[in-house]
């Protein structure tokens, strides 16, 4: 099959308008499902993925998986708390995939490991919730939807909006004319991150396995300021704040907009705010992404100051239309405006809140939402989750040619039926990444 076709046939299948199955929410057998959870550090995000997981019914956290002894220790004794049974430590992912009683992944690890586990969790047959974004580059996203495919896995990135009832029910009013036809979406997201600082080359300490740590990636010397958290901002193993937070918003909007791949991308800004540290990517970009139809998105990113967030939120997105415009916010609430700006309707779970920078725990409600869909698909041997790997591909793959285009200075042109580099666009030399020997990715 021609990629071509193989794409469309695959973002076809998993309904990239908005996936919403009679399944979910509605129950399912009581078997149970058996999770192991990698990267679960206290101040991770994994940590806080496991304790919602620990509370869903007919779920058991089979095996607790880190580099670091230490959050080994802490995520099984909060398992053994919260469920009175003591998981697996493990701190090699392969030594999980050859337990065959366990039936799922959850991939919370850096950014440099999420496409290989995921790839791994599909080749051992098991069920993979991988956070975002979904790869470390492009290439690994075309991998994880042609894997997906071959292995009828059930997979599903983190983009826990997929699951609000409040957005799912808006996005299907806006497909059906509530605001015209949509062209245009804003996106943002703001924050106030400090610099790192120099970091020193030392000794690893003695709590972590650093060769495992690099997993994939090409090894380098241990530095003290990239564990647990500040790796996000090194081109190595990080994807810079857009891989970290755009994936949510340009998800939502394209997911609003109705489209898939775009045709041009463009990106400018910069290390703005904080000079003289190790951060290596951006910490204020804007970003614009351009689509068949005469539709157009924008992502603006800044990483260091939150003065003055747009509409009052720290991230969100506005869906412009020929009628009218819908404002997306992280505390599950939508608001609909006319052409004029005048506030027509608000939509809200008042249940459901959230903070969007939250390290740990930004969705809050919506992760039990969004994993018990999960479950329900295992349960099922459904593999059209809210987030299939054809949509989560389509959605990281918009902030991978971002940051293409901003580190080369760049426009960078897409073939949209395919999402691939157009012939003569730049950026050919980001679009893939060398591994570590004996860890490369093969479908």
């Amino acid at each position: 099959m021609k990629r071509r076709d193989f794409m469309k046939a695959a973002l076809g299948s998993a309904a990239v308008a908005g996936i919403a199955p009679a399944a979910f929410g509605q129950g399912a057998p009581s078997n149970t499902v058996r999770v192991a959870v990698m990267g679960c550090h206290g101040k991770g995000r994994g940590f806080s993925l496991m304790k919602t997981l620990s509370g869903l019914p007919g779920v058991e956290i089979a095996t607790v998986c880190d580099v670091d002894a230490r959050a080994r220790d802490e995520a099984a004794a909060e398992v053994l708390k919260r469920t009175q049974k003591t998981p697996k430590k493990e701190k090699d992912l392969r030594r999980v995939l050859e337990d065959k009683s366990v039936d799922a992944v959850v991939c919370a690890a850096p950014d440099h490991w999420h496409a290989p586990a995921a790839l791994m969790a599909m080749q051992a047959g098991k069920a993979i919730y991988v956070e975002k974004p979904v790869s470390f580059n492009a290439r690994e996203g075309e991998m994880l939807v042609e894997a997906a495919s071959k292995h009828r896995a059930v997979f599903q990135m983190g983009s826990q909006r997929r699951s609000s009832t409040v957005y799912r029910q808006v996005i299907k009013e806006i497909h059906g004319g509530l605001i015209g036809t949509p062209r245009f979406a804003r996106c943002w997201y703001a924050t106030q991150r400090g610099p790192i600082g120099k970091g020193n080359k030392v000794a690893a300490p003695e709590w972590l396995d650093w060769d495992l740590w690099q997993g994939p990636a090409p090894r380098r010397a241990y530095q003290d300021n990239v564990v647990h958290y500040t790796w996000h901002w090194f081109h190595h193993w990080g994807t810079g704040e857009c891989g970290n937070n755009a994936t949510h918003y340009v998800d939502v909007a394209r997911w609003a907009l109705n489209v898939t791949f775009p045709t041009r991308v463009t990106s400018g800004g910069g290390r703005l705010f904080h000079e003289g540290d190790d951060w290596e990517w951006f910490d204020t970009q804007a970003s614009t992404f351009e689509f068949p139809g005469n539709v157009f998105m924008t992502w603006e990113g800044l990483s260091s100051v939150k003065a003055r967030p747009y509409e009052g939120a720290s991230t969100g997105c506005m869906i412009y239309g020929l009628k009218g415009a819908v404002l997306f916010t992280p505390n599950n609430m939508c608001t609909l405006f006319d052409a004029g700006g005048k506030e027509l309707k608000k939509w809200t779970a008042k249940d459901v809140v959230g903070d969007a920078t939250n390290r740990t725990d930004p969705t809050q409600g919506l992760d039990a939402a969004h994993l018990s869909n999960f479950v329900t698909c295992i349960r099922a041997k459904n593999p059209a989750t809210p987030s299939p790997a054809a949509v989560a591909h389509a959605s990281t793959l918009l902030t991978h040619l971002a940051n293409i285009a901003q580190r080369t200075g760049e426009t960078v042109k897409v073939n949209p039926e395919t999402g691939r580099l157009a012939a003569g666009s730049p950026g050919a030399e980001l679009w893939a990444r060398e591994y570590e020997k004996g860890w490369e990715m093969r479908v």
